[in-house]
């Protein structure tokens, strides 16, 4: 048996075994920078499980961990696709038979601008990021946010000021879509970061995270 077919009999057993212990889930597969997760972008349904990234099954999810590994046919599966179902969102992040898919599970949904100065001759009355000058790069991307990095002090820099919060963000990889540092995370809920570090790995992106502070 070669390598191909090796993987493909593979691909059939996790996805008969997702039958037995799974769940349905919707799969969809972005393209373009907007609504990943739009009706026209569903190809597939199919049965998922997911288990501990060590393959455990004998105790809960570890709080703040966003990765699973997920048992499924993964032959018709690619890095990048979204699974929807009863147990949330999640993108897959990695396929590399013989392993199961490793998924990371959201639990945002985010929209990424980048802002862009005023290009008008002469002096211009206020230089601040307005809506009118900032440059969609994604919107509608389910993601993971959770605290993470170093943050940073307050403008005031007073030895008893906090520090802003610190985020890390793990999305795919959109093609033709270059984040950089200085771009402007937003959220469904209304949160707001600055981009101050990208990393590609793979098919993912992993940001640093600034809050935006009032």
């Amino acid at each position: 048996m070669d390598g191909v077919r090796l993987a493909d009999r593979l691909a059939y057993g996790a996805g008969c075994a997702a039958r037995r212990t799974g769940f349905l889930h919707d799969a969809y597969r972005p393209e373009g920078p907007e609504a990943p997760l739009g009706l026209d972008k569903r190809f597939l349904r199919l049965c998922v499980a997911f288990v501990l990234p060590g393959g455990s099954v004998t105790a809960p999810s570890g709080l703040g961990i966003p990765f699973r590994q997920a048992w499924a046919d993964w032959s018709y599966l690619r890095a990048g696709d979204y699974l929807a179902g009863p147990e949330g969102t999640v993108f897959v992040a990695a396929i590399e038979p013989p392993k199961p898919m490793l998924v990371v599970m959201t639990n945002a949904v985010v929209s990424l601008v980048r802002p862009e100065a005023p290009v008008l001759a002469g002096l211009n009355g206020y230089g601040a990021v307005l809506p009118g000058t900032q440059r969609p790069l994604l919107a509608g991307f389910p993601a993971s946010l959770l605290v993470g990095g170093m943050g940073d002090r307050t403008r005031a820099g007073l030895p008893d000021n906090t520090k802003v919060p610190g985020f890390s963000a793990l999305l795919p990889v959109v093609a033709d879509a270059q984040p950089h540092v200085a771009d402007i995370l937003s959220t469904a809920r209304g949160e707001r970061f600055i981009v101050t570090a990208v990393e590609r790995l793979d098919a993912v992106w992993r940001f640093s995270l600034v809050q935006e502070v009032g």
